[in-house]
């Protein structure tokens, strides 16, 4: 979605100032994204289309050496291999939401980013959504759904552990001996869909308020500030994004859209500095200056129209690295589909009390691969772990666990750095 919105803006800041060939091209892209929403259901993947020699290639080079594509550290010299630059290749996330009317007519969508009003589709039964990890052959490595209030989760621990690595028969060594207390994690291990009511699981978290759980407000920006700031991310990008039309082909119309980096980036944080003190408090802190590692040449994406509608982007990631070497490259791919088939709920799931799930949580968070679960660090036998401070808190919401999920799992027993941990290492995705 943010993408979508992105190009749309992209379209919008162009046509105050464009050439008739880039106007016409720009309006084509802001019609496009304006029917994402037209259909009751959509769907969005992003993958990795650059081949295993093309991840090889690009993690073996220049600045990427030595580094892992997430940027941890690989050894000195120590070059990807083949068989982990196949496993990342073709890897994909998809995201899919359904409901019972167009989208654009939902609430939740209708009132997003409008101020005093909840954006949260976490409790809303209207609408259904998915999220799925998958690989090159489109198996499913990590999938989480949800539907009518009851979040399903499903996990190919092994082709996770291999995708990493490691030796996946350490899967099985956890498994060995689970307590009955633990047997929720057995059963994620096992790769059997599992399945928790939500409302019950953010009534669980406001228990220490004396509140019942209600649907936690996203951020709001106040409407006269968003207006300031949507002029002014429209001047920017009206005086440094070009459009140019590539033609069609069997139906698909091709454009490609470029901007110098550098000055794409400076320009835009001069545009939103004066603007930033009047951000919500949830965004944190406004960097003190423009990122300074942004590449000082052009770089730009192309974009596919079917039918008038967006199909499909892609964008090589190489462009942003420091030196680019002759021939590397790194294509990722956003695909959409209006017409995506409705999220189900999985059959045969097996249903997690609260209890049970925040023990399966705490056992999986608290154990690496080769450790043994022990009962007696999980559960009613958990230590009490210190409470998490109001800073700790907003720190942890930064990177993406809210407050009240964090409470939980604090009074759970994990302490301040294990959340922390948790939270840089596992996208929890909003369920």
């Amino acid at each position: 979605m943010p993408v979508a919105v992105t190009a749309s803006v992209l379209a919008t800041g162009l046509t105050a100032c464009g050439t008739v060939e880039q106007l016409s091209a720009a309006q084509k892209v802001s019609k496009a994204f304006d029917k994402v929403g037209d259909g009751k259901s959509a769907g969005f993947t992003l993958s990795i289309d650059a081949t295993p020699e093309q991840v090889a290639a690009f993690a073996n080079s220049g600045e990427h050496k030595g580094k892992s594509l997430t940027g941890s550290a690989r050894g000195v010299d120590r070059e990807m291999d083949e068989k982990t630059a196949k496993a990342v290749s073709g890897l994909s996330v998809s995201v899919a939401i359904s409901a019972d009317k167009p989208l654009k007519d939902v609430e939740a969508f209708r009132n997003a980013g409008k101020a005093g009003k909840n954006t949260d589709l976490t409790l809303d039964k209207s609408v259904r959504v998915s999220y799925l990890l998958a690989d090159r052959s489109g198996t499913a490595l990590l999938e989480y759904r949800q539907v009518d209030g009851t979040g399903y989760l499903h996990a190919d621990a092994k082709g996770l552990v291999k995708l990493s690595g490691e030796d996946p028969s350490v899967v099985d060594e956890m498994r060995k001996d689970l307590p009955e207390k633990l047997k929720p994690v057995g059963d994620v291990l096992a790769g059997k869909w599992v399945g928790f009511d939500l409302q019950a699981l953010a009534d669980r978290a406001k228990e220490s308020d004396g509140k019942k759980a209600a649907p936690s407000a996203a951020p709001s920006v106040d409407p006269e500030l968003g207006g300031e700031l949507l002029n002014s991310i429209k001047d920017v990008l009206g005086r440094t994004v070009t459009y140019e039309d590539k033609g069609k082909k069997d139906g698909t119309e091709h454009l490609w859209i470029s901007a110098p980096a550098r000055q794409l980036v400076d320009e835009m944080y001069k545009a939103v500095k004066p603007l930033s003190a009047k951000f919500p408090k949830q965004l944190g802190t406004f960097p003190d200056q423009a990122p300074s590692d942004v590449p000082d040449r052009r770089i730009g994406l192309d974009l596919y129209l079917k039918n008038g509608a967006f199909s499909s982007a892609t964008f090589d990631l190489a462009q942003l690295a420091d030196k680019v070497e002759p021939g590397v490259n790194f294509p990722v791919k956003l695909a959409f589909n209006q017409a995506a088939p409705a999220v189900q709920a999985p059959a045969d799931a097996v249903k997690l009390t609260t209890e049970q799930l925040t023990d399966a949580v705490v056992g999986l968070a608290t154990s690496g691969p080769g450790d043994e679960l022990d009962p007696e660090s999980v559960g009613g036998d958990l230590p009490m772990a210190p409470p998490l401070t109001d800073a700790q808190l907003k720190e942890i919401a930064g990177l993406g666990i809210p407050e009240s999920r964090a409470r939980m799992y604090n009074e759970a027993g994990l302490s301040y750095e294990d959340i922390k941990e948790m939270a840089t290492t596992v996208a929890p995705s909003g369920a």
